[in-house]
């Protein structure tokens, strides 16, 4: 949520700080409309700038959308006046755990072929997702594996309010025996190009290790959080 945000936002001000120049600043990110806000019409409300974007759309004065969703964050933790940030942690820890749970057999069916230095879906890709889904089919699963499953979408949804992430969670939990996850790399998520990513028939989430730009002896991380079915919902 908000706390992610300002986090985002300050690890630019970091970046700046040790090198970045004065294009790593907390002072380049927007905020815009589009339509006309109102309690009876379409809009949609934009945050967006180097490693946050987030489109929220509104109808008759309820979300109805909250994808597509970027955060990244590099480095991935640092240290500044005595208080340490680490915005994303939650995000790689959930999806850690979910490719910690399986066996060796369902590791190597979850495995693609393909490698990412970043996101699949990611700026100007709206709606070009994969036409047949990869890896290993979340019905396969034990309970608490599915659970874990469940966990990994979690901090994206809870970046929006309550109610809505509730009610998008309860969508895909539905969902969930449609579902797939797979990864490429490894599955530590700990070097570059490891990468993670959850497609079912309307969650999609990717979660991606890059080498660092500033802090090149550090990788960095880029995530997106779309859905199949409402991406800008109604625009």
């Amino acid at each position: 949520g908000y706390s992610e945000f300002t986090q985002i936002r300050a690890a630019d001000d970091y970046l700046g700080t040790i090198g970045g120049g004065n294009g790593y600043s907390s002072g380049k990110y927007i905020i815009a409309f589009l339509g006309t806000p109102s309690e009876t019409g379409t809009w949609m409300l934009q945050f967006g700038g180097h490693h946050y974007a987030q489109n929220i759309t509104f109808s008759n004065g309820q979300v109805v959308s909250i994808t597509p969703s970027h955060q990244g964050v590099e480095p991935t933790s640092w240290t500044s006046n005595g208080l340490t940030y680490a915005p994303l942690k939650a995000e790689y820890d959930a999806m850690k755990a979910m490719l910690a749970s399986l066996s060796a057999t369902e590791l190597a069916s979850a495995k693609l072929t393909s490698t990412f230095s970043d996101v699949l879906l990611g700026p100007n890709k709206d709606g070009q997702f994969p036409a047949t889904k990869q890896g290993l089919a979340v019905s396969s699963l034990t309970t608490a594996q599915k659970q874990l499953v469940l966990n990994a979408m979690k901090p994206w949804l809870q970046d929006a309010d309550d109610a809505t992430g509730a009610a998008m969670l309860a969508i895909y939990e539905n969902e969930l025996n449609s579902t797939y996850i797979s990864y490429s790399g490894n599955a530590t998520l700990t070097n570059h190009a490891d990468y993670a990513r959850i497609d079912g028939p309307s969650v999609w989430i990717e979660f991606v290790c890059q080498s660092g730009v500033v802090v090149q002896n550090q990788i960095h991380y880029h995530t997106i959080y779309r859905d199949h079915t409402r991406d800008y919902n109604g625009l």
